[in-house]
C-alpha cells in the first residue's frame, strides 16, 4: 500500500492500493480514509485512490463556509494527480455526500474522467431547510452534547425511523473526542448540502458525456429511494442497480457486492 499526502490537493490525505484501471473514490458523510478501505481491499485489478476529503481527519478543514463548488476544486486538482501518475482517465466512484459531489464535479468538467458511479447521493435531501438543521447542530456541538447532537442527524439528515432511534438511545454515550472531531465533516457537509439545489434534472447535461452507474440498497430509506428515481429520469441512458437485501451502507456492509457491480460496469 502507498501512502500519501499532496500539496496539489491542499494536503488532503490520500491513499493508494492496488494496480490496474484507476478509480477515484469520495467517501460520505461521517467518513474518511478508513472508510472505502474494504470496498477497495475487494475492488482487486484496479488502481484505487481514496481521499479524506477536506473536513474530514487527517485532511485540512475549509476556508471558511464549505460549498460544492470548493470541493470540485479539491477533487479536480486529485484527479489531475491520479491521471498525470497513472496516465490514464479515472472512474470516479462517490457514495453518499460523495456521490453529490461526484455529481458536481463530473458537471463541472467531465474531461478526465473515465465513469461516473454513483451509490445513493442525497440528491433530496439538498436545500435552505438545513440551515436550521446546521445551526442546531453547532449549537449542541458547542455545549457537547454530542448525544443530542448525534440523535438531530438521525432524525433530520439519516431518517431514522422511530423504532430504531429508541434502540439507538440505549447505547453508550459518544467518545466526546472522537465525537467532536467527526462534527467538524458533518458542518463541512451540511454547509455545502444547504447551498445546494435538489432539483436533479439540472445533472441532464452528463446524458451524452459520460457511461454513469446508479445504485442503491432496495431497503434504503426515503427520500434515497425517490432521489435514485429522479436521478434516473434525468439520466436514462444510466445503468441501474437495485442491491437486493441491502439497506444505506452496502460499501460497508456488503463490500464484495458493491466490488463486483463495479468491476461488471467496467467491463461492460
Amino acid at each position: 500500500m502507498d501512502t500519501l499526502t499532496t500539496d496539489r490537493v491542499g494536503g488532503l490525505a490520500v491513499r493508494r492500493t492496488g494496480t490496474g484501471e484507476p478509480v477515484l473514490m469520495l467517501h460520505g458523510s461521517g467518513g474518511g480514509l478508513h472508510s472505502l478501505a474494504g470496498l477497495a481491499a475487494e475492488l482487486t485489478g484496479f488502481e484505487v485512490w481514496r481521499c479524506a476529503r477536506r473536513g474530514y481527519r487527517p485532511s485540512p478543514g475549509s476556508f471558511g463556509r464549505n460549498t460544492f463548488d470548493s470541493e470540485v476544486r479539491d477533487v479536480r486538482a486529485l484527479l489531475e494527480t491520479v491521471r498525470a501518475v497513472t496516465e490514464s482517465d479515472v472512474h470516479l466512484v462517490g457514495v453518499g455526500y460523495g456521490a453529490s459531489l461526484a455529481l458536481h464535479t463530473a458537471a463541472s468538467e467531465p474531461a478526465g474522467i473515465r465513469s461516473l458511479a454513483l451509490v445513493e447521493p442525497p440528491v433530496l435531501l439538498a436545500g435552505p431547510h438545513l440551515e436550521a438543521v446546521l445551526t442546531r447542530y453547532r449549537g449542541l456541538v458547542a455545549d457537547g452534547d454530542f448525544r443530542a447532537a448525534q440523535d438531530l442527524l438521525s432524525r433530520e439528515v439519516d431518517r431514522v425511523p422511530e423504532p430504531l432511534l429508541a434502540a439507538l438511545s440505549t447505547l453508550a454515550d459518544p467518545d466526546p473526542v472522537r465525537a467532536r472531531a467527526g462534527a467538524a465533516g458533518w458542518v463541512h457537509d451540511l454547509e455545502a448540502l444547504a447551498g445546494d439545489d435538489a432539483d436533479p434534472a439540472r445533472w441532464v447535461s452528463l446524458r451524452t458525456q459520460l457511461p454513469v452507474l446508479l445504485a442503491q440498497g432496495a431497503h434504503s430509506r426515503e427520500p434515497v429511494p425517490a432521489g435514485m428515481d429522479a436521478l434516473a429520469a434525468a439520466l436514462p441512458h444510466a445503468r441501474r442497480v437495485v442491491w437486493e437485501g441491502q439497506v444505506h451502507g452496502a460499501t460497508g456492509a456488503a463490500p464484495a457486492v458493491v466490488a463486483r457491480t463495479l468491476r461488471e460496469f467496467y467491463s461492460a
